[in-house]
């Protein structure tokens, strides 16, 4: 994943993008936003409890894209196979939020992002994109396991997203 991450990199030197840093990558079950420290001790019992329904999820990263879409660029991402387990887990998560009143109604698709394009990026940059991605697009990894559910923090930097992780749940081991 950052052999890609790095050769796009370098195919796309020029082009104002804000790489993602290797060990930034992360998948997001579901957004909470801005959650104030008293409601974050009424989440981490769920996200336990959801954890500890499920093993270890094999997972694969598979293709390429950008949000919102290949023609208008400004997040490049790596996918993932579509497992149903993934998906279940990710109902199941906001099943077990939603109580609390966290709503989150975008549709999940599993993704790894790689790097946010500038608003200011030309259409020329943006068709270099385009190019670059979809010369991955048929990219495949050998399967990997999703091990763990993390709370984590984000803060936005003007250089880049700083996270910490707040809980960290194991998935069950079998």
């Amino acid at each position: 994943m950052g052999a890609i991450s790095k050769e796009l990199q370098e195919k796309l030197r020029g082009v104002p993008i804000r790489w993602v840093s290797p060990d930034l990558y992360h998948l997001t079950l579901q957004f909470l936003g801005e959650v104030p420290d008293v409601k974050i001790r009424h989440i981490a019992p769920r996200l336990a409890a959801v954890a500890e329904n499920f093993p270890r999820i094999p997972v694969r990263l598979s293709g390429a894209g950008c949000f919102p879409s290949l023609r208008n660029a400004q997040t490049i991402w790596l996918g993932l196979d579509n497992n149903p387990k993934l998906r279940q887990l990710a109902e199941d998560l906001r099943g077990a939020l939603l109580p609390l009143g966290f709503e989150d109604e975008t549709r999940f698709k599993p993704h790894l992002t790689l790097g946010r394009l500038d608003r200011n990026a030309s259409d020329e940059q943006k068709a270099r994109v385009a190019q670059q991605v979809t010369a991955i697009k048929e990219f495949h990894a050998e399967p990997e396991y999703f091990r763990e559910l993390i709370l984590y923090q984000s803060v936005l930097t003007p250089s880049r997203p700083v996270y910490t992780a707040l809980s960290r749940f194991p998935l069950k081991i079998c």
